[in-house]
């Protein structure tokens, strides 16, 4: 891995960082509210702040995984396939997944500008939506920057993940 493969890993890392606060921060926000229950003290909006921290954990992992390829990949039939094959349906697969994430990512701030527009807001605690949005577009630009580096890494320095270059 070379420079801009470090450069992408530490993105990806540190939005996994970002991820895993997310995920405790829900873990302690469900565990406190379920004692303070028993007491009649619940906290309020307490299911709007794990929704919203559920978003930002699925949206900021998403780099992270896609990095260390943790994803299903069902890979049985390519892998009998001669390289040549191996090697288009590789760059196919990501540049439709580049393709898909980046219009996932642009939809997102398009939708995000129209709920800061609107100013709409959460019932409970009158959360705006746009940042959590916005996180979400953030997550499919960092897919999108490790997808590319991959590619940059598989074809033009010749350091196929799956397969060995010829």
């Amino acid at each position: 891995m070379g420079k801009i493969g470090s450069l992408v890993r530490r993105f990806a890392d540190g939005l996994n960082g970002i991820s895993g606060l997310c995920l405790l921060a829900m873990t302690v926000l469900t565990c406190v509210d379920v004692v303070l229950r028993l007491f009649r003290r619940p906290i309020l909006g307490t299911y709007e702040l794990v929704q919203f921290l559920g978003a930002a954990v699925a949206a900021f992992a998403m780099a992270h995984t896609t990095f260390q390829r943790g994803h299903v990949a069902v890979e049985v039939l390519v892998v009998k396939l001669p390289l040549k094959a191996q090697k288009v349906i590789y760059l196919i697969t990501h540049l439709l997944s580049i393709l898909l994430f980046a219009l996932l990512a642009y939809e997102c701030i398009i939708y995000g500008m129209d709920f800061k527009k609107s100013g709409e807001v959460s019932m409970t605690l009158r959360i705006p939506f746009y940042p959590i949005v916005y996180g979400i577009s953030l997550g499919a630009i960092g897919v999108c920057i490790v997808l590319i580096a991959e590619l940059y890494e598989a074809f033009l320095k010749g350091k196929g993940p799956w397969f060995k270059w010829e």
